[in-house]
């Protein structure tokens, strides 16, 4: 703020806005320096300052701030704000995991944003529907073990097994559950992701799935969900994890939309 102040009382030249390169200092030059031949760089600059500053604030505000000054303009940075805007929504609404949260997702994108919107939109009325059952869930905690991915005792330690038992208290089958196992960092933070059933008809990707999991789990029963892979590729993992249902569907009901 000194820099601004100094170079404002000494009418400094465009170079010395460059050099601060502050939202601040540019808005500042242009209101002072109207019919210059600077003006365009100017305005350049200060549009891409105001969503760097999205990006670092990390705020529904703050790309709101961007696209109300520059959604007129159109052009490549008002493409990318409008469609960061929308990840950012969408990531904030599965980080709450609210009912209110992934509504207020659809009401503002009611076809869903993203490449392509429609998995967006299903994704968010699939959470609202679980979470709506999700009381009657008792998820217990993961237990995570070094395993050999081959099923081999005398191979090396090369994958993880993660298991926990999940009972359905309430008083609907349930023929199909997505859950999302959720590698967790040192102080708790979601640091990588992955995602298998309790329970489908097929697993993700259309891949063959033994017959075991294809059984319903009905009321008052309790499933153990289990999945092996590698370790998450992300640093940071404390070898804990959790699980959030993503997607359920219940007897009588098709999984389509």
């Amino acid at each position: 703020m000194l820099t601004l102040l100094f170079l404002l009382a000494c009418g400094g030249g465009f170079s010395e806005v460059q050099k601060v390169d502050t939202i601040e200092a540019y808005e500042a030059w242009i209101a002072d320096n109207s019919g210059s031949p600077q003006m365009t760089l100017a305005e350049i600059r200060l549009q891409e300052l105001y969503l760097e500053k999205a990006r670092t604030d990390k705020t529904l505000e703050a790309y709101d701030t961007f696209l109300g000054k520059y959604a007129d303009k159109g052009g490549e940075l008002v493409t990318k704000a409008r469609t960061e805007r929308e990840a950012f929504l969408f990531g904030w609404a599965g980080t709450e995991n609210t009912i209110s949260a992934w509504e207020k997702y659809l009401e503002e994108y009611p076809s869903g944003g993203g490449n392509p919107g429609r998995k967006n939109r299903l994704e968010a009325k699939a959470r609202i529907k679980v979470i709506g059952y999700q009381s009657n869930l008792d998820i217990g905690p993961v237990e995570s073990e070094a395993v050999n991915l081959a099923e081999d005792p005398d191979g090396p330690l090369n994958g993880w097994m993660f298991t926990a038992d999940v009972t359905n208290n309430g008083d609907q089958t349930i023929t199909m559950l997505n859950m999302e196992l959720q590698y967790l960092d040192g102080s708790g933070a979601v640091i990588e992701t992955d995602r298998w059933p309790l329970v489908a008809p097929q697993a993700p990707g259309n891949l063959p799935i033994e017959e075991e999991w294809k059984v319903p789990v009905k009321a008052g029963e309790t499933r153990t969900y289990s999945f092996m892979d590698t370790a998450p590729d992300a640093p940071g993992w404390n070898k804990k994890a959790r699980l959030v249902p993503t997607n359920i569907t219940f007897d009588g009901e098709n999984d389509d939309e």
